[in-house]
């Protein structure tokens, strides 16, 4: 089962690296920044709702006293490190908000240690540091000059790792009690309506998008929230929250990938270096298995 899990957050950071490809892309429309990162979400907790409305509405029950636990893991898990991320990227940028946000394995691997709510290896330690180094030359390799830091990018940087860490650690203890599929939504729920609040959403009405645009936005949502948050929600029953998260350090390869596919942009041989290292990181954690005790039930059957 462990196979299963290690595949579907792959599997997330697909999607997720190809996203960041074509967010590119779309910043060099002059798409808005604060507007994609809102929309995608948004649209993918409406196409979510609206599916367990009408199908699976006993995926909505939850316990009153349990909808914090919900609350946390979308405003801190998913709109804090997405918010912090991109404050990042406007303080520095991409390549300095990537390696920062990927000190997050880090911070979850200290976090096991202090509370020993997973055995911490020196397997797991060693994977760690090696996909540290794997994601700092597959993103600098190419040339250390793109790394830039000012104070208030630090600060954010290293909140977007704390916020991903938290992300990892706190769903592994939602899943401990409840479905994928609960968590799922309630935690799209509460980052929709943080951005709600951020951004009102008469602000994107009286922006006038065209059908266009926001057929652009709708397919942005799945391939960049929906499917990908929906394969690591599912991958996280089956790992513990350190191996998931050192797991996700494959993102910026498939990143650096896509970009040379689709934007045909060079890879250096430290990049390549970088990715095999990854790789490698990705590889040590099949030395030994463990999984954590999840709710049952955590696959959606068909409607």
């Amino acid at each position: 089962m462990a196979f299963r899990g290690y595949l579907s957050i792959l599997g997330a950071t697909l999607f997720w690296g190809v996203s960041a490809t074509v967010a590119k892309f779309l910043f060099t429309q002059h798409v808005d920044t604060l507007v994609l990162v809102q929309t995608r979400i948004t649209l993918s907790c409406v196409a979510v709702l609206l599916y367990f409305l009408l199908f699976r509405r006993d995926l909505l029950q939850v316990r009153v006293r349990d909808l914090w636990r919900f609350v946390l893991l979308g405003l801190i898990g998913i709109a804090g490190s997405n918010f912090t991320y991109y404050y990042t990227i406007s303080e520095t940028n991409v390549a300095t908000a990537i390696l920062l946000q990927y000190l997050a394995p880090i911070f979850v691997l200290l976090y096991a240690a202090m509370t020993r709510e997973e055995e911490l290896t020196a397997v797991k330690v060693v994977a760690g540091i090696v996909s540290l180094g794997g994601c700092f030359l597959a993103i600098a390799g190419k040339d250390l000059s793109v790394l830039r830091i000012s104070d208030a990018g630090l600060v954010s940087g290293l909140a977007a790792a704390g916020c991903w860490a938290f992300a990892n650690i706190w769903l592994s203890h939602v899943l401990k009690g409840y479905p994928v599929w609960t968590a799922l939504i309630y935690a799209f729920l509460a980052a929709t309506i943080f951005w709600m609040v951020v951004n009102p959403p008469w602000h994107l009405i009286e922006a006038h998008y065209s059908a266009e645009q926001w057929g652009t936005f709708s397919i942005f949502a799945v391939i960049s929230v929906l499917i990908p948050h929906s394969l690591y929600f599912s991958g996280m029953r089956y790992l513990t929250a350190s191996r998931g998260i050192i797991t996700a350090t494959f993102e910026p390869i498939v990143a650096i990938g896509s970009a040379f596919l689709v934007l045909g942009e060079t890879l250096s041989p430290s990049q390549l270096l970088g990715a095999a290292l990854v790789i490698a990181a990705i590889l040590l954690l099949q030395l030994k298995h463990e999984a954590p005790a999840t709710a049952p039930d955590a696959t959606l059957p068909p409607a």
